[in-house]
């Protein structure tokens, strides 16, 4: 059996923890070979979070596994959660579990394992998604979106970027923030699009981890300035920056990156969730 789950961004700027963003960049994990394929796949070791997830989920630790991914790790684009997703999901089909059950039952060991919900929920359901708790709600947002990402060559671990986030932060600060987590939900729900650029703004997380990665900042400032930017945001606990645009403008928005000695793509949003190829 072949499962795939979707890379994600995360956070979106000021939803912390709770918002999250499918990409259309997969993790692919199988149990079976297949004659030369496996030439193109990597075994699964103890220490892959596809494995302890699909262990966690009930999968068989003796059980071989291979995986393949376009997404790079560590660099905020949710390779962990996607999977540790498509290990737990695996585990569920293989047991026979329907879609849905085998779905949610990842998404709930991923997030064990990850932490926090937001990776896990958008990679285990696909498309825009809000996620309180164990759980999770998905919004379909509208056609015709993509997201240009960009990142540094240094890689992030989420524990070093958490390390940088205030202990404590003001009323004013949190409610400038969860207005805004507020407004991306609504945004997306009605088609109003035109107010995600106020949406995506922060003072909770992105002020600290932008101040020690400052080619990050410098990336993010040049994706506002750029008029077909619908948002952008640190994705995850970065270095990676993305941003929201219409298709058809991905080419100019990139070259404002160009210059940079970086990797820039551009992806779909993607709205398949975990699933079974």
């Amino acid at each position: 059996m072949l499962v795939r789950a979707p890379a994600s961004s995360a956070n979106l700027g000021p939803g912390f923890d709770c918002l999250g963003l499918a990409l259309d960049l997969d993790f692919e994990l199988r149990n079976d070979p297949c004659g030369d394929l496996v030439a193109r796949w990597s075994v699964v070791e103890a220490t892959h979070p596809a494995h302890g997830a699909f262990v966690e989920a009930g999968g068989d630790p003796a059980q071989e596994l291979w995986w393949r991914s376009r997404i790079p790790p560590g660099r905020g684009l949710g390779f962990s959660g996607a999977a540790r997703v498509a290990g737990a999901y695996l585990a569920g089909r293989l047991d026979g579990l329907g879609h849905v059950v085998a779905a949610h039952g990842a998404r709930i060991v991923a997030t064990r394992l990850e932490g926090h919900a937001d990776n896990a929920a958008a990679s285990a359901l696909g498309g825009f998604t809000v996620a309180a708790g164990e759980r999770a709600i998905r919004l379909d947002p509208p056609p015709g979106l993509s997201v240009v990402a960009w990142w540094p060559d240094r890689a992030t671990s989420t524990d070093a970027s958490r390390r940088v986030l205030p202990e404590r932060v003001t009323l004013e600060d949190a409610a400038f923030s969860l207005a805004r987590t507020a407004t991306w939900v609504a945004a997306l729900a009605t088609g109003d699009l035109g107010a995600l650029r106020s949406a995506c703004e922060d003072r909770l997380h992105q002020p600290g981890r932008l101040a020690v990665r400052p080619e990050s900042a410098a990336a993010l400032d040049s994706l506002l300035g750029h008029s077909d930017v619908l948002a952008a945001w640190l994705s995850g606990s970065g270095p990676t920056v993305a941003a929201l645009v219409p298709t058809v403008a991905c080419e100019s928005v990139a070259e404002v990156l160009a210059p940079s000695p970086v990797s820039c793509l551009a992806v779909g949003v993607d709205g398949v969730a975990a699933s079974v190829d």
